[in-house]
C-alpha cells in the first residue's frame, strides 16, 4: 500500500477505475474537483465493493406542488411504457380577492401556455404532440397531498382542447387556444377560493394520436398560465385587454405516472437482483439499494481507528444505458428506525457543491462524495444499506443502467484514510 504525497490527491479517473481489489498499491483518482483544494492529506487509499444490491419499485412518490413536471408517453425495450399526466387548479392572480365579469365584456379567446423545459428522448427534434385538455369532475384540493399513482376523474363532456401542436428544440413555450366552451368555466363572479372550487381544475395529457415523446414543464414560470383575451360590447368602452389565470405556480397541481412493464424484466417482479445490472428509472419507476457491509466489517476489524479524509461512491454505466443521462443521483442511508434519510454529505444539496453526484464522461460513471457517510459506517462497523434515487425523477425521463455486483465495474467506494 502506498502513501499519497501532498499535492498528489488529484489523480486521473483512469487510475481510479483500475482498482479491482479491496486494497491496492496503485494511486487513486479521487476527483480533485470534489476536494477542497486548500485541504490535502497524507494518507492511504483503499476500495470497498458492494456485496449486496438490487433494483426495486419506487412505490410512493409525492408529486404535488413541485416547480417542474412532465407530460407525455415513452416506450423502450428495457423499461416498457410510461405515461405522465398533469392535473392543475385554475386560480386568480396573486393578491386578487375576487372576480366579477362585466356583462358587456366578451371573451375573444383563451390561450393556454406551458413553459417548456426539456424534450425527451431527442432534444433536437420537432414533435407533433397531440394534446388533450379536459375539466375535472371534482375539485383538485389545495390541502391534499397527491402522489404519482393518484388520478382524478374528468368530465367526458368538457374537452377544451384536442389537437396537435408542434414543439421543437427552439420553442420556449407550448401555446394553444382552448375551445370557446371553456369561456363559461371562467366567466363567473366569485371569491378567489370559490373560483378554484367552481372551476374544479384541468387534466392535461398527450394522447397516442400524436408523436411519442415527453416534454418537461416549468410550473414556476409565470408563462405557465391561461390568458383570456377580451373586449367590451357596450359601444362606449373600446378597451381590448387580457386577464391572466394561474396554472402550476400559485395553484395546487400534481403529475400522475403510469407504467406498463409488459414484456420487460420488471414485469411482475417488485425486486430485481443486482448481480448483473442495476436500474434507476424516473417518474415513479425504480430505485437502487446497495450495501457494502462485508467490506465495511472487514476494514473496521483491520483498522478500528481509521479516519476517513475523502471518499467517493462510483457507479459505472453499462453499455445498454441510454445516451441521454440523468442530471444527478441522490444517496440516502438507512436509519436505525428503518427509514431512509439523506446521507450527511448531502444535507444541503444546493450549497454543498462538492457532493457532485453527476455523470462524468471521462470514465462513463456517476460519482458522489460520501466522506461523512463512510466515517459514520466505520464507527458503527456495519452498513445497513444505501438508497440511490434520481434527483429529477419527478420531471425528467432520463434513466440509467449500471453494472451489478458481479462485474469488474461493480459499485465501489474509493477513499483516503489515516490511522
Amino acid at each position: 500500500m502506498k502513501f499519497i504525497n501532498k499535492g498528489l490527491l488529484a489523480l486521473t479517473a483512469v487510475a481510479m477505475m483500475a482498482f479491482q481489489t479491496a486494497c491496492t498499491d496503485e494511486e487513486s483518482a479521487l476527483g480533485i474537483d470534489l476536494v477542497d483544494t486548500a485541504t490535502l492529506y497524507d494518507g492511504l487509499t483503499d476500495t470497498l465493493y458492494a456485496d449486496t444490491a438490487w433494483t426495486e419499485y419506487e412505490d410512493s412518490l409525492l408529486t404535488s406542488n413541485y416547480s417542474f413536471g412532465i407530460i407525455g408517453n415513452y416506450t423502450d425495450a428495457t423499461f416498457g411504457k410510461v405515461s405522465s399526466w398533469l392535473y392543475t387548479q385554475i386560480a386568480l392572480p396573486p393578491n386578487t380577492n375576487d372576480i366579477a365579469f362585466d356583462n358587456s365584456l366578451e371573451i375573444d379567446s383563451v390561450v393556454m401556455t406551458l413553459a417548456k423545459s426539456q424534450l425527451f428522448p431527442d432534444t433536437s427534434r420537432t414533435y407533433n404532440f397531440h394534446i388533450e385538455v379536459m375539466q375535472l369532475a371534482e375539485p383538485l384540493l389545495s390541502d391534499t397531498s397527491y402522489y404519482a399513482e393518484n388520478t382524478l376523474p374528468v368530465d367526458a363532456s368538457k374537452v377544451f382542447f384536442d389537437g396537435t401542436v408542434a414543439v421543437g428544440e427552439r420553442d420556449t413555450v407550448i401555446s394553444f387556444k382552448l375551445d370557446p366552451a371553456f369561456y363559461s368555466v371562467i366567466r363567473r363572479t366569485a371569491t378567489a377560493e370559490e373560483f378554484i372550487q367552481q372551476t374544479k381544475g384541468l387534466r392535461v395529457r398527450l394522447t397516442g394520436a400524436g408523436d411519442e415523446g415527453m416534454v418537461s414543464i416549468d410550473f414556476s414560470s409565470s408563462t405557465t398560465s391561461l390568458r383570456a383575451h377580451y373586449h367590451y360590447t357596450n359601444g362606449t368602452d373600446t378597451t381590448l385587454g387580457f386577464y391572466t389565470f394561474l396554472l402550476g405556480a400559485g395553484t395546487a397541481h400534481f403529475t400522475h405516472f403510469e407504467h406498463d412493464y409488459t414484456g420487460t424484466l420488471f414485469n411482475g417482479r417488485p425486486r430485481l437482483p443486482g448481480t448483473l445490472r442495476l436500474y434507476l428509472e424516473p417518474l415513479g419507476g425504480h430505485q437502487v439499494r446497495l450495501s457494502f457491509d462485508r467490506d465495511i466489517r472487514a476494514f473496521r476489524e483491520a483498522h478500528p481507528w481509521a479516519v476517513i479524509h475523502h471518499a467517493e461512491l462510483v457507479m459505472s454505466l453499462s453499455p445498454e444505458s441510454p445516451a441521454m443521462h440523468p442530471d444527478q443521483i441522490l444517496a440516502l442511508g438507512k436509519q436505525s428506525d428503518g427509514t431512509d434519510a439523506y446521507i450527511d454529505d448531502l444535507i444541503d444539496l444546493y450549497t454543498l457543491s462538492g457532493y457532485d453526484g453527476s455523470y462524468h464522461e471521462d470514465g462513463n460513471y456517476y460519482r458522489m462524495r460520501v466522506t461523512q457517510h463512510l466515517q459514520g459506517l466505520m464507527r458503527k462497523g456495519e452498513d445497513p444499506g444505501m438508497l440511490l434515487l434520481l434527483n429529477s425523477r419527478r420531471n425528467a425521463a432520463q434513466r440509467a443502467v449500471f453494472y451489478g455486483t458481479l462485474s469488474d465495474k461493480r459499485p465501489r467506494i474509493i477513499f483516503v484514510y489515516t490511522e
